[in-house]
C-alpha cells in the first residue's frame, strides 16, 4: 500500500485555496520550485495529473476528488495533533490591531486557534493604526499589526505582510454631485485620513470633513446613510458597500502595507502560535470585486 505524506496533501490544498502556487509559497515558507516539486511528487505518487495544465489552475477530476480527500484527511490529522499536543500549550497573548481587521479575518483566525491551542487567552485591543504602533513600543503588545504606506525597500518576511490597494467606499450609487466631497474619515493620525487628503489636494480636488468618529461602526453607519465617502484597504471593505480604485472625479489613494510587529526574541510559545495563524489570516484575505462607476 503507498502512503500519501500530508505534507504533499497540505501544498496541495493550500495551492487550491489560495489561488497559485506563488501564494502557497509565500503562506508555506516555501520557494515557488519546492512547491511546484512537491506537486509533481504527489501526481507521480498517485499516477496521475491533478492539475489541468495551462494559464489557469483548473483541477481535473482526479484533482477534484483528491481535493476534497486531502480536506478531510487533513483534518483528521490536524485533530489528531491537537488533542496530543494542543492542550498542553497555554498562555496570555496580547495582541493590537486596526479596527477595520477586528472583523475582517481576526474571529475566523481566533476560532481556529481556539481549536487548537483552547487553554492560550489572547487579549485583543483595536484603534488605529498609529496609537497601535505606539503602544507596541511601549511593550504593551506581544504582537501587533498596523497599516502603513507602502515600502519600496520591504524587507520582513513574507510571511508578515501583504500589500493592498486603498479603495474609495460608498453607499450604492451615492456619489455626490456637490462642489466638496464630503469625507467620512477616523480622526486626525489616522493612514486613511492622511491618504485621502493627500490624494484630493494633489488632484486639486475640494473636498470638507462631513463626519468623524474613532470606530468603525460610526465610520460604517455614516457611510451607509450617505453622509460622505470613506477610504479603507480593498480586502476589508464590507461586500454591501460600493468600491472603486479611481474616477474622473476620484483620484487614485495608492498602496498601503498590511504588516505585523512582534519582538522575535521574546516570543513565547503561546505568541508563536498566535503568529503562525495570525499570518494564515492575513494571507487568506482576498480584495472582493471591484465596482465600477463614476
Amino acid at each position: 500500500m503507498k502512503n500519501i505524506p500530508t505534507d504533499l496533501l497540505r501544498t496541495f490544498v493550500t495551492i487550491r485555496d489560495l489561488g497559485g502556487f506563488t501564494s502557497a509559497g509565500e503562506f508555506l515558507g516555501r520557494s515557488q520550485p519546492a512547491i511546484s516539486l512537491q506537486i509533481k511528487k504527489l501526481e507521480s505518487l498517485l499516477d496521475t495529473k491533478i492539475f489541468l495544465r495551462g494559464t489557469s489552475l483548473d483541477l481535473t477530476e482526479d484533482g477534484e476528488y483528491l481535493y476534497q480527500a486531502a480536506k478531510q484527511i487533513l483534518e483528521i490529522n490536524d485533530r489528531v495533533i491537537t488533542k496530543l499536543t494542543g492542550e498542553n500549550v497555554s498562555g496570555r497573548v496580547r495582541l493590537g490591531i486596526p479596527n477595520d481587521f477586528e472583523l475582517a479575518f481576526l474571529p475566523k483566525a481566533l476560532r481556529n486557534l481556539a481549536r487548537t491551542y483552547p487553554n492560550i487567552a489572547v487579549e485583543v485591543d483595536c484603534d488605529i493604526s498609529k496609537v497601535i504602533f505606539q503602544r507596541y513600543q511601549k511593550r504593551l503588545y506581544d504582537v501587533c499589526l498596523v497599516m502603513e504606506p507602502e515600502r519600496k525597500d520591504e524587507n520582513r518576511d513574507i510571511r508578515d505582510y501583504r500589500i493592498d490597494q486603498l479603495a474609495w467606499v460608498m453607499s450604492h450609487g451615492n456619489l455626490t454631485d456637490s462642489e466638496f466631497l464630503p469625507l467620512v474619515t477616523y480622526p486626525q493620525g489616522c493612514i486613511y485620513r492622511a491618504m485621502l487628503e493627500g490624494s484630493l489636494e494633489r488632484a486639486n480636488k475640494p473636498y470638507r470633513i462631513a463626519y468623524t468618529s474613532p470606530s468603525l461602526l460610526g465610520i460604517m453607519s455614516a457611510v451607509e446613510e450617505g453622509l460622505g465617502l470613506t477610504a479603507m484597504a480593498l480586502s476589508v471593505v464590507p461586500p454591501h458597500l460600493s468600491k472603486m480604485i479611481e474616477t474622473e472625479r476620484l483620484p487614485s489613494l495608492g498602496s498601503v502595507s498590511i504588516g505585523l510587529y512582534y519582538r522575535e526574541r521574546e516570543l513565547s510559545v503561546a505568541t508563536r502560535h498566535v503568529l503562525d495563524f495570525l499570518r494564515a489570516g492575513l494571507a487568506n484575505l482576498a480584495p472582493p470585486p471591484i465596482l465600477s462607476g463614476r
